[in-house]
């Protein structure tokens, strides 16, 4: 009995930190969602990504978000781009987030572009929603 009690907490115990982590993971990704966001309302250089389905802010989203940011954004000189490094938190949580997700992801249909701001704004609003879904 006593094991089967030990056996049942250590499944419990241990399917717990994934869900904190991404709920962690998502939290951090708005906050630097939000800077960035607030960051280029002003924006001087026209940068076009192309403009993702959100289709109920699937993984697939965030997978194809983060390959637009590293074709598009990563690469680009200045700090007003810094965030946008893959080894800088927003980048690297992004990543994280779709390790756990997605293995792969179809590239994003490139007919339809939208500014950048506009493209953080989506990215923000689909971070949101799936940091308020229950687990």
């Amino acid at each position: 009995m006593k094991t089967i009690l030990l056996l049942a907490f250590a499944v419990l115990v241990s399917s717990t930190p994934v869900e904190n982590s991404d709920k962690i993971l998502l939290g951090e990704l708005i906050d630097e969602l939000v800077r960035e966001v607030k960051s280029f309302l002003k924006q001087d250089k026209e940068i076009f990504l192309a403009e993702l389905q959100m289709n109920g802010c699937k993984g697939e989203f965030f997978c194809q978000a983060e390959h637009e940011l590293k074709e598009k954004v990563s690469g680009l000189s200045g700090a007003k781009f810094e965030h946008f490094r893959t080894d800088k938190k927003l980048m690297r949580n992004l990543n994280e987030y779709n390790k756990r997700h997605v293995k792969t992801c179809e590239p994003a249909d490139k007919d339809q572009e939208i500014l950048l701001h506009e493209f953080l704004e989506k990215l923000l609003t689909c971070a949101q929603r799936a940091y308020s879904q229950p687990k």
